[in-house]
């Protein structure tokens, strides 16, 4: 598609990317930090159980949704138009911002009522997520693909700080704003998605939608999520839920559900999830490694959160309500980076290859996250942790752009949806899958001593032997997600033991440092634990990236061999011609003369709603000079086509030219196509 596009369709389809990416990855950190607010607005506690269901969906159903959907809408995307059902999601995310903003009622109905249009905007955010990829893969060029990529990626990190930013000050005038805030950003990027995004080319073929494939995509992920979830609450004596038999009921249906929907999916024809692409070893590789360095993201997205609101801020004076706001500030160098380094990886892209500058990328984040352990959890000197972040950022940068211009590379034009969509779910499963994982490995570090160092600073500052024994059989799980959350952590263990403390001792205990102080040298072995692990993570995704092979990207690479592969190729492409070589290729040199490249992919896509494309942005002069060039007329001729005027030839001039000239099978299969068409627009006006 890319040669028949517009340098305007280029620009408004990256701005149209890049608004989607920004918008998605602020409702993410924004509705994470307006929590407390929203929950205060709508009269829910997160002290009681349904108050913390309720804001535990209204975190998780976001990415939930994401990971679900966007398979199931990168297949319908390939069937219907990428440009289409991008739009449309605009269209739902916005609308679905609205229903959020304007949630009437109160308590548990609203709560329900805001979980619902969580999963509604999830939906639209999968299907501009799913397809911004693919789309700035189809409208530009190969060597310009990893700096658009590049900065589509840039929007995620930016959009995490503003994220913070904004939700932490829309939150403190009304919770409300949170949500309504996007709906004239929705409005302008709808109106200017329609006009250009929503006008490009439909999808290749018609097809069956795999509703067996889709039920079973959900039900698995829907189970392996509530397992997770569940395996962050405690269970009878223990911090987490990993004792829990419902836990591993849960995770095993799921993932055997998943394994059945593989096999399922490998068997049909017109299958969901695109499981044959996993054949293709660049897009395999590229997937894997992508899954795995999510997951080692998840130390930076959640560990690093939860220590600087649980320890580092308020030992410095930051209250806990406002330490969400400063801990998006504080990590501030790892989004600067990341928005550096994701052009400049696409760029390096071109010259070493993705295999090269994304395995490069994993190194360094795994370099990164093995230099935090160098560091102190209670008094590290900012300047060496900004440091650190900023080495994290360009890791994480660097390894990005290169890979999925790798992972879409790989695919053939009608799969990049589907395939983009198999990306973005592995992702989103990896991110969710981390805060799982991540505060297993902070709690079993500090698991043996957690209890004891809380109960021991807690009868040291004069409350009874009683009251400390029933505030610390509430598990510390409660406490830390109260921090992560902005909310105070003693108060809220007293709130849920229910004790009456005298007013000097609650004083006492009240204080910013004391929660800190208390925790800091038990928990110090599970961040380390942590940061282990997402380094070791962080080296398998170098490794699977490595193992993708070698690549070259050449500036003139184009990819009408993959097209061919997968369209209906008109009979006569293996009859005699001159033109052609044993394997039915032209033996001209098409990719380096960008009008026969052109002409050829029209050829390709012959009998497809993207060839007649391809065709109406062929001009007459276009057709005469590729006549030239495949027939081998004189270069005096060719030189007298480049000079002339486009309005100087007319349809006859092209006909009668092929009565003279030895023109090309596939040559004259596009003129004709070309002559059709023009005759059409000519009789219509």
């Amino acid at each position: 598609m890319w040669a028949s596009i517009s340098e305007g369709q280029r620009r408004s389809v990256l701005i149209n990317a890049f608004l989607g990416a920004l918008l998605g990855s602020i409702n993410v950190s924004s509705v994470v930090i307006a929590l407390p607010a929203i929950l205060r607005g709508i009269g829910l506690s997160i002290n009681t159980s349904i108050g913390f269901m309720i804001m535990a969906w209204i975190m998780f159903a976001y990415p939930l949704v994401m990971a679900i959907t966007v398979a199931l809408i990168g297949r319908l995307s390939d069937m219907y138009g990428r440009g289409r059902v991008f739009t449309i999601g605009d269209v739902v995310f916005t609308v679905s911002s609205l229903l959020l903003g304007l949630t009437p009622g109160y308590g548990t109905i609203a709560g329900f009522q805001l979980v619902a249009y969580r999963f509604i905007q999830g939906l639209g955010g999968a299907m501009m997520f799913g397809n911004s990829a693919a789309l700035i893969t189809d409208v530009f060029p190969p060597e310009r693909r990893g700096v658009a990529q590049g900065i589509v990626g840039i929007s995620f990190s930016a959009g995490s700080v503003l994220g913070l930013v904004i939700g932490g000050l829309l939150a403190t005038i009304n919770w409300r704003w949170v949500f309504l805030f996007n709906a004239p950003i929705g409005i302008v990027s709808i109106i200017w998605a329609y006009k250009s995004v929503y006008k490009l080319p439909a999808g290749f073929t018609r097809t069956k939608i795999d509703w067996i494939g889709a039920s079973l995509l959900t039900l698995s992920l829907v189970l392996l999520l509530m397992g997770l979830m569940l395996s962050m609450t405690p269970y009878e004596n223990s911090s987490l839920g990993w004792g829990n038999p419902m836990v591993w009921t849960l995770l095993g249906t799921g993932g055997a559900l998943f394994i059945v929907l593989f096999i399922i999916e490998a068997r049909i024809t017109e299958p969901m999830l695109r499981v044959k692409l996993f054949r293709i070893r660049q897009f395999t590789y590229g997937v894997v490694s992508s899954l795995f360095l999510f997951l080692a993201q998840g130390a930076n997205v959640f560990v690093l959160s939860l220590l600087l609101q649980a320890i580092y801020l308020p030992l410095h004076g930051i209250p806990y309500a406002d330490t969400p706001l400063w801990a998006g500030i504080y990590l501030i160098p790892s989004s600067v980076a990341n928005a550096i380094f994701a052009p400049i990886g696409g760029k390096l892209l071109n010259k070493f290859g993705a295999r090269v500058v994304s395995t490069l990328g994993a190194v360094i984040l795994a370099v990164s996250f093995e230099l935090l352990t160098l560091l102190p959890i209670t008094n590290f000197s900012y300047v060496w942790f900004a440091v650190i972040l900023f080495i994290m950022g360009t890791g994480s940068g660097l390894f990005q752009s290169p890979n999925l211009v790798s992972i879409l590379s790989a695919v053939p034009p009608t799969e990049r949806s589907a395939a983009s969509g198999l990306r973005s779910a592995m992702q989103n499963i990896g991110l969710l899958m981390s805060f799982a994982i991540f505060l297993t490995l902070v709690l079993t570090g500090a698991s043996s001593t957690l209890v004891r160092s809380i109960y021991n600073a807690l009868v040291s500052a004069g409350v009874p032997v009683s009251d400390a024994v029933r505030l610390t059989s509430i598990p510390p799980v409660y406490a830390l997600f109260a921090a992560f959350l902005g909310y105070d952590p003693i108060r809220t263990m007293i709130t849920q033991a229910s004790i009456s403390l005298p007013a000097n001792v609650l004083s006492s205990i009240d204080q910013l440092s004391f929660f800190p102080s208390a925790i800091a040298p038990a928990m110090a072995v599970g961040f380390y634990y942590a940061y282990h692990a997402a380094a070791i993570l962080a080296v398998i995704a170098a490794v699977f990236s490595y193992l993708r092979g070698r690549e070259v990207f050449h500036h003139n690479t184009v990819e009408t061999t993959q097209v061919a592969a997968i369209t209906n190729v008109p009979e006569g492409i293996n009859d005699p011609d001159p033109n052609y070589n044993n394997n039915g290729n032209p033996n001209i040199d098409i990719k380096s003369d960008p009008v026969l490249r052109k002409a050829y992919a029209a050829y390709l896509l012959m009998n497809t709603e993207l060839g007649e494309t391809v065709l109406s942005n062929i001009t007459s002069k276009d057709l005469i000079y590729a006549i030239a060039i495949t027939s081998k007329l004189p270069n005096w001729f060719i030189e007298f086509i480049n000079n002339i005027n486009e309005y100087n030839i007319n349809m006859s001039v092209i006909e009668s030219l092929t009565k003279y000239v030895n023109v090309p099978n596939w040559l004259m299969e596009v003129i004709n196509g070309w002559l059709k068409i023009n005759s059409l627009n000519s009789n219509n006006k």
